[in-house]
């Protein structure tokens, strides 16, 4: 009977302070992608559905994040300084690049 206490108390504890359950999907997080010397960094990401990837231009030149094929994302021109993200709701392997610079690739593996 003790154990079973035990247990009713730690479950009824654990809900309060928002622990996660068995089969709980995880909480949404945002990854940051950094654009610089004409690379993605890091080139490929690994991601669950939900998350966001967050890309910054932290280089000296435009660039852009553009889906290469069957993929939902396009940027516009990123400045210096600038930001675009975007939250992937499929599972899939999303290869992306920058229209201005054909040799930056990168991608994003969603699970």
């Amino acid at each position: 009977m003790r154990n079973y206490l035990v247990l009713v108390m730690t479950l009824a504890l654990g809900s309060l302070i928002g622990a996660d359950k068995p089969g709980d999907k995880p909480k949404p997080q945002r990854v940051e992608v950094s654009i610089s010397n004409l690379q993605y960094k890091p080139a490929t990401v690994k991601i669950h559905v939900g998350d966001t990837v967050v890309w910054t231009n932290n280089d000296d030149r435009d660039h852009t994040v553009v889906a290469v094929k069957n993929t939902p994302f396009k940027s516009d021109n990123l400045k210096a300084g600038q930001t675009f993200e975007f939250t992937f709701p499929k599972a899939g392997k999303f290869p992306y690049g920058c229209s201005y610079h054909p040799r930056m690739k990168g991608e994003i593996d969603v699970e």
